[in-house]
């Protein structure tokens, strides 16, 4: 079984998703949409599970406590990750306990603006650097582990980077990582949540998960 969590926000196409998740994923799954929306949206092939907290990383394990999955996926709700992705993330996880979707490694590719493919750069190397982590693409939101891999790390999230927290602490307690090539897509609607206060979010967390004070 698969749990695929979705965290949400005034996500106008989410329904579409759901509907693109089931056709590209035939293994036995299930869809937990967490949501915070100023009204929670109606959903066809999903559940919905009305977020109490803040943030993504938040919403996560919001959504990890109503999943059943051995396998959990981790993606965004605005087309930006690609379900057809899905698939071969979790065949990843037959060799490793978490799969980085990547933009960076052979194969992988981004279709953000200069901008924002600057300020990735930036970040990643500056978590490379401070957390040690084998990865090429650190802050990608888009992953699958091993469901008892999760239940044996004690995750305090900041932020949107829930996943570079998963990464890293699995890697101190000896799990493998691995990262499998993705394109990453322009979001289709809505507006972006990302901004100057996440990248700051992003920066004190990665800070802090050195340190050991999360």
């Amino acid at each position: 079984m698969i749990s695929i969590i979705i965290p949400t926000k005034n996500e106008p196409l989410i329904n579409d998703l759901i509907r693109d998740i089931n056709e590209n994923v035939n293994e036995e799954h299930e869809i937990i949409v967490v949501d915070k929306s100023d009204a929670p949206p109606e959903l066809v092939g999903g559940k919905l599970v009305e977020q109490k907290s803040d943030g993504l990383g938040n919403a996560f394990l919001e959504g990890m406590r109503h999943a059943s999955g051995e396998s959990i996926v981790l993606m965004d709700g605005d087309f930006s990750h690609d379900p057809k992705y899905i698939p071969l993330l979790v065949d990843a996880l037959k060799n490793a306990d978490v799969v980085i979707g990547s933009r960076f490694v052979d194969g992988g590719k981004t279709l953000d603006s200069h901008h924002r493919k600057l300020v990735s750069f930036f970040f990643r190397n500056f978590a490379s650097l401070i957390l040690n982590l084998p990865l090429h693409d650190s802050m990608s939101g888009f992953g699958a582990i091993r469901r008892e891999v999760l239940e044996g790390l004690r995750l305090n999230p900041l932020g949107y980077k829930v996943l570079l927290e998963i990464a890293y602490k699995s890697k101190r307690l000896g799990c493998e990582l691995a990262e499998v090539p993705i394109v990453f897509n322009k979001r289709r609607a809505g507006k972006t949540k990302a901004g100057l206060k996440e990248a700051f979010r992003t920066l004190i967390l990665i800070v802090e998960l050195r340190l050991g004070l999360r």
